[in-house]
């Protein structure tokens, strides 16, 4: 991976007009030929091998060559808090739980509790 973002921008162009020229041969093969519209058991689905990938591959490319970000968005770096300001977040009280509903509704599932039915 990193020997991609090495290479200079110069290298880089011919392969971007190879993809465009196979992109272009495929969409001929396709528009021309019936049978390379079919898939097979061999080759998989071929407008996804004659069209899909080259075009997967130059949008990759051209990605490549846009600049990249470094570091964050604004140069004040990370933000701070206000000195001797610290709160604290308020907790809310749980609430009260019912002791024993998980087993008495068991307990009425299987049968065993005839008064609640």
């Amino acid at each position: 991976m990193s020997n991609v973002e090495s290479t200079p921008l110069e290298a880089r162009a011919p392969l971007g007009a190879l993809l465009l020229g196979l992109m272009a041969i495929g969409a001929v093969v396709l528009l021309s030929f019936p049978g390379a519209r079919a898939g097979t058991s061999a080759f998989g689905w071929p407008p996804l091998w004659l069209l899909g990938l080259p075009a997967t591959s130059w949008i990759t490319l051209q990605l490549l060559r846009l600049p990249r970000r470094r570091g964050p968005a604004s140069s004040a770096g990370p933000r701070r808090r206000r000195p001797g300001v610290s709160v604290q977040a308020r907790r809310r009280p749980a609430r009260p739980r019912r002791a024993g509903l998980a087993a008495r509704a068991a307990m009425a599932a299987a049968g065993l509790l005839h008064g609640l039915r």
